[in-house]
């Protein structure tokens, strides 16, 4: 009987982990409920994003705006992990792609708001990338640096190209993971995780 028991938690445990598994290593780090982030990737809500600045928390976000076949793909997400966990990194990341209408809306807000506090070329509300939330608004080092990036079109010539960010692109991903170190380094940006 213990052993009947026993063989029906070890499936139904086998069946659980099946069926909420993920097949992308950056994924795995998408434990929302955890108060400190892991290094590398890791998934948020727009919510959780627009509560932390609200709260003045000072974080890493990974805005990007494609299909979910698009960034799986391209191995996007595997690539910014593998890239911040070489620079011992945390970031949030959050597709705004399949938002409703409502959480589009507040993305149009947080755009309008980085706008009018930005002369910059680079939205990454618009054109994507890694963007540092701090003091309550939202900065992009490309911004501070004056260089422009769109990882949004980017995504969709990779994805066509038949290739990874992984296997062509790793380069171009370290290198924005190092213009984000960078910035943060001169304004002497404490991160609060």
């Amino acid at each position: 009987m213990r052993k009947r028991t026993l063989l029906t938690l070890v499936l139904i445990a086998v069946i659980l982990s099946a069926c909420g598994g993920t097949d992308s290593a950056a994924e795995d780090n998408n434990d929302k409920t955890s108060e400190t982030p892991k290094t590398g990737l890791n998934g948020t809500t727009l919510d959780d994003v627009i509560a932390k600045k609200d709260n003045n928390e000072a974080f890493y976000v990974l805005i990007y705006d494609a299909k979910q076949e698009y960034v799986k793909n391209t191995k996007l997400l595997e690539a910014y992990d593998k890239a911040l966990k070489n620079k011992d990194m945390t970031a949030y990341h959050i597709n705004i792609n399949a938002l409703d209408d409502e959480n589009q809306e507040k993305i149009d807000t947080l755009s309008e708001e980085y706008e009018s506090h930005s002369g910059s070329y680079h939205n990454p509300f618009v054109d994507g990338g890694i963007a540092v939330v701090h003091h309550n608004k939202v900065d992009s080092a490309y911004e501070y640096w004056g260089e422009a990036w769109s990882l949004d079109m980017l995504i969709e010539e990779v994805n066509s190209a038949d290739n990874t960010f992984l296997d062509n692109k790793f380069n171009d991903v370290k290198k924005e993971v190092q213009k984000n170190i960078d910035y943060i380094n001169e304004q002497e940006i404490d991160l609060t995780y």
